[in-house]
């Protein structure tokens, strides 16, 4: 669905044009965003900025290698009407004062460079983490639940305190039209973060006695929502999912059984402390209630909008496993480098076993 203008006697007019920049163009979804934008015949410019430099050249497309938070921001902006903020630091942890400056100061820092050149159109890309994990929510949640994310688990944190200042930033400029795409987990061929890891890895975690559906959403999709989203002027809030879930048995018939047992979750949540504070693992124990209690979104107003996804959630997850991951296995461990993820995480599931059986000793004894 592509909005088209009509004139006062109801003919059609050329569709608008739109001048846009990316933040954050070289990673993940950035790219895929690129790629959909470039194909785009209503947008006449296109330029990405991130610190790092793309993977590959996107045609249709220039890239500037720069940080959100360095001084000139507003030259790179000039002549922009749209302004699709992607960068952030999305697997943060306790400590990483640069993943705060960069999540919160960084997108105070283009909200305020956007307003000073002129942009009318502003999209943002936040986790649904920010909503919580909490026995007390609902079957769905939609853009009108209440944000209050789990304390501690700083991606989510983040982007609320960002959404709490936002209130006061739209008041000041009411002209500029703020896009939020609260985004379930992004799966896809070459997706590797914390919650690919978390949810769908060879060693994902599990808490026993629950039973959590898996809501993903593909990264074309992703793309394809933000392009309806200036195409179409919307603005304010809009959950940004698949269409369907995927239950823990039907996750386990396409990777196989996670290599980690399921464990309680105060179990769980003191070996990844300890795994934390060992320097083995990159997964925050705040992620356990985001594995115990339910967090799922509707995307009915979205697609009330006219939006359509690509992707079912477990078709988005099939297109994860197209990298090579078949029943649960990757590759042999041997054949990893060093520091791949795998080997890491292999040599963190020894030290929490060793850690299990250590405090099960010591609860014996007492």
């Amino acid at each position: 669905m592509v909005s088209v203008d009509k004139t006062g006697d109801g003919l059609p007019v050329a569709p608008r044009i739109h001048n846009v920049v990316v933040t954050g163009s070289a990673g993940f979804i950035g790219t895929a965003l690129l790629k959909r934008l470039s194909s785009d015949v209503s947008i006449t410019s296109l330029r990405g900025i991130d610190i790092l430099e793309p993977a590959g050249a996107g045609s249709g497309s220039t890239h500037t290698r720069a940080d959100v938070l360095a001084p000139g921001l507003e030259n790179l902006l000039v002549g922009a009407d749209t302004v699709v903020h992607l960068a952030g630091v999305a697997d943060a942890h306790n400590g990483d004062e640069l993943a705060a400056r960069t999540n919160i100061d960084g997108v105070l820092r283009v909200l305020d460079a956007c307003a000073s050149c002129g942009v009318t159109t502003i999209i943002r890309v936040v986790p649904t983490s920010i909503y919580g994990a909490w026995p007390t929510n609902p079957s769905e949640l939609t853009e009108d639940s209440a944000i209050r994310p789990v304390p501690g688990f700083l991606p989510a944190v983040h982007a609320a305190e960002v959404e709490r200042r936002l209130i006061d930033w739209r008041f000041d400029h009411p002209s500029i039209r703020v896009v939020t795409l609260r985004s379930a987990p992004v799966l896809g061929s070459g997706a590797d973060h914390m919650w690919s890891r978390v949810l769908a890895g060879p060693m994902r975690l599990r808490v026993r006695g629950t039973e959590i559906d898996l809501q993903v959403v593909h990264p074309d999709d992703v793309a394809s929502a933000i392009s309806f989203a200036i195409v179409n002027g919307l603005d304010g809030p809009y959950n940004l999912c698949a269409n369907g879930v995927i239950t823990p048995e039907s996750v386990d018939d396409l990777l196989g059984r996670s290599w980690v047992p399921a464990l309680p979750a105060e179990l769980l949540e003191r070996l990844l402390v300890r795994a934390s504070r060992l320097r083995i693992g990159e997964i925050p124990p705040e992620v356990v209630p985001y594995l115990q209690y339910p967090c799922v979104i509707s995307n009915k107003k979205l697609l009330d909008a006219g939006w359509i996804p690509s992707y079912s959630s477990k078709e988005a997850l099939e297109d994860a496993l197209s990298d090579g991951v078949r029943g649960g296995v990757l590759a042999t461990i041997d054949s990893l480098p060093a520091r791949s993820w795998l080997r890491r995480a292999v040599v963190a599931l020894g030290v929490l076993t060793l850690s299990s059986l250590l405090i099960s000793r010591l609860r014996t004894k007492k």
